[in-house]
């Protein structure tokens, strides 16, 4: 009498070893041989494209320099870089603020935006978001959403809606061409106001 539930579950156990647990154990030992000869490679690939920065540093000052002579400095409270991909680029999350300098290292003009990011191998800045840009020089201030700059032919650029304020008014315009330290500039399909001196 009580030997026949003992049997019963020794039977049950076999069944439960031949059906569930011994296919469980072939397949991972199956899984586990697989990933060591290749599928490991593809794991890392795909891990490849996760949206994790290759590099990320904090309250960063890039400077950049002629002769010894500082032309560019760059400063960002957070920027990320994206190294490990066909077109490596860093993204300035928090904005950037770039001044610009002459010879004799003084500021003539700067460009701030709230967003940015560097294509590396086109040497090509993108600004977006409050973009601003100041010619101390002269005065004049650009606003924009939206301005490209290209460390290469050391031009800035805008596609958009831009307005510049200067001692001659405002103009408004779609459209923006201008060396790097915003010396001379041009507006293309402008409108605004100009400011005009009474004669006496």
């Amino acid at each position: 009498m009580k030997q026949q539930p003992l049997e019963q579950q020794n039977n049950f156990l076999n069944n439960m070893l031949q059906k569930i647990i011994i296919p469980a154990l072939a397949g991972i030992i199956i899984f586990c041989n697989a990933c060591e000869k290749g599928d490991i490679e593809k794991i890392n690939k795909l891990t490849k494209h996760l949206d994790a920065p290759s590099m990320a540093v904090e309250n960063t000052e890039i400077i950049y320099s002629e002769d010894a002579i500082i032309k560019i400095k760059i400063t960002s409270p957070e920027i990320n870089r994206y190294l490990e991909i066909e077109d490596p680029y860093s993204e300035f999350p928090k904005g950037l603020h770039v001044q610009f300098y002459d010879s004799t290292q003084t500021p003539t003009s700067s460009i701030r935006a709230n967003y940015a990011i560097f294509d590396e191998k086109e040497n090509l800045w993108t600004a977006e978001n409050n973009v601003v840009a100041i010619n101390k020089i002269e005065g004049d201030t650009l606003n924009t959403e939206y301005l490209v700059w290209d460390m290469n032919k050391k031009k800035i650029f805008s596609d958009r809606f831009v307005r510049v304020v200067n001692k001659d008014g405002i103009i408004h315009g779609t459209g923006f061409e201008s060396n790097q330290d915003f010396s001379n500039w041009k507006i293309k399909k402008t409108s605004g106001t100009i400011n005009i001196e009474d004669e006496k």
